[in-house]
């Protein structure tokens, strides 16, 4: 298995030459220089490192179509620093063990979490299972997937100390832009979001082989990162809204409690999860997306892709990424583009518009709690944090997100 560095002093030709030899066998790397270095939290790079390399490989190898620059994502921390899944299982004991204790358990959860918001400020990382998750998309789903993705040239991750490496393409040699949830992007660029996300939808759309050799995707309600946010999710949104005045602000015109928006979204998941199911990207906010100089848009970050119904994805996206004016003027419009897409595709149960709309209020709520509350402003900074929260809010007063549930 090929060792991975955890400082980025430790990258070495070596690395690079077993990294690329796992699909280019015979490849070999004399020389790498470090272009870029994005760090995990630093508001540009969320939950891995970002390295930009320039590559020379030696004359005569296996070199293929290897490009000369590429981008490595990775995460440049120890394993003895980081969670793994027995630490947040026994946070999430001791918690509930403390709040079970007059006065000190008032205290101890929000001193617990208080610590663990300091520890990632100094060690920021995301749980193995968003890695795991991303290395396995890469691997075994992205090269049978014509969609618009960051082309893959290795992707693996080491058993043993959960450290992973992906070397994809470099974006930024096709002059892509990265928009965010402050700039946006036009009616035309959402279009063809929606247009490549409706290829991705149809292309396992009831498949069979989501129960097969895909059965190790994840849902929403079981596996990858739903054991991390039952176990400590909603002390963790508690604790980030508490310490965030910003947060609260923002979630005010809800007129609900924080404890009554979690259980709001388990409602929505409970709902939504009856349609039909599909591979999902699972976390389409439109920081996840890029877009091309002919306006085609992208999709970026596959750790938290799942087995779900297409709702999840074409929710946040649209809610995130257009401006609220346009979004209000145009989501009519955008469900039934992705639902012709769809049907353009092969899909045939696709849902009436009457149903696709029911569907689109109904599972906003997961881009505001799971997406926004539960992210630490640090991540990608409070402007861009409150954008986001502010869009998803206001999108589920107009569209009586929570009442839907009820309906």
């Amino acid at each position: 298995m090929t060792n991975l560095p955890a400082s980025i002093t430790e990258l070495t030709t070596d690395n690079l030459t077993a990294l690329l030899s796992e699909y280019n066998p015979g490849v070999v790397v004399d020389k790498l220089d470090i272009t870029e270095h994005a760090h995990c939290g630093d508001g540009l790079a969320s939950t891995a490192d970002r390295i930009g390399l320039k590559l020379q490989y030696r004359e005569g190898t296996n070199r293929k179509d290897l490009p000369e620059c590429m981008k490595l994502k990775t995460i440049l921390l120890h394993r003895y620093l980081r969670f793994g899944m027995p630490m947040v299982i026994g946070t999430a004991k001791v918690v509930s063990s403390l709040e079970k204790i007059p006065l000190l358990g008032k205290l101890s959860g929000p001193t617990i979490f208080t610590l663990i918001n300091i520890y990632q400020r100094y060690f920021p990382h995301a749980p193995e299972a968003m890695y795991r998750n991303e290395v396995n998309f890469y691997g075994k789903i992205r090269p049978e997937l014509e969609i618009e993705a960051p082309a893959c040239y290795a992707s693996v991750i080491n058993d043993k100390d959960g450290q992973f490496g992906i070397l994809m393409e470099d974006l930024g040699l096709r002059s892509a832009r990265f928009p965010n949830a402050v700039d946006g992007v036009s009616l035309n660029e959402m279009r063809s979001l929606i247009g490549n996300l409706a290829k991705l939808h149809a292309r396992f759309w009831e498949s069979p082989r989501l129960e097969g050799d895909l059965a190790w995707l994840p849902t929403t309600c079981e596996g990858g990162m739903f054991p991390v946010f039952d176990a400590i999710g909603l002390n963790i949104i508690r604790d980030q809204v508490a310490k965030n005045p910003f947060k609260q602000d923002l979630i005010k015109p809800l007129g609900k409690t924080v404890d009554e928006l979690w259980e709001a979204n388990w409602q929505s998941q409970r709902i939504i999860y009856r349609q039909p199911h599909t591979l999902l990207h699972g976390d389409t906010h439109i920081g996840n997306t890029y877009v091309l100089p002919d306006s085609s848009g992208g999709l970026l970050d596959f750790q938290l892709t799942v087995r779900g119904p297409w709702c999840h994805d074409l929710t946040y996206l649209l809610i995130t990424g257009l401006d609220i004016e346009l979004r209000q003027q145009h989501e009519r419009e955008l469900i039934n583009l992705y639902r012709d897409a769809l049907a353009s595709h092969g899909v045939r149960s696709v849902p009436t518009e009457d149903e696709a709309f029911t569907l689109y209020r109904q599972s906003a709520v997961w881009g505001l709690v799971i997406g926004w509350l539960i992210c630490p402003p640090q991540n990608y900074g409070e402007t861009i944090t409150a954008a986001n929260i502010r869009k998803m809010v206001t999108a589920m007063i107009d569209l009586d997100s929570l009442g839907s549930l009820e309906e």
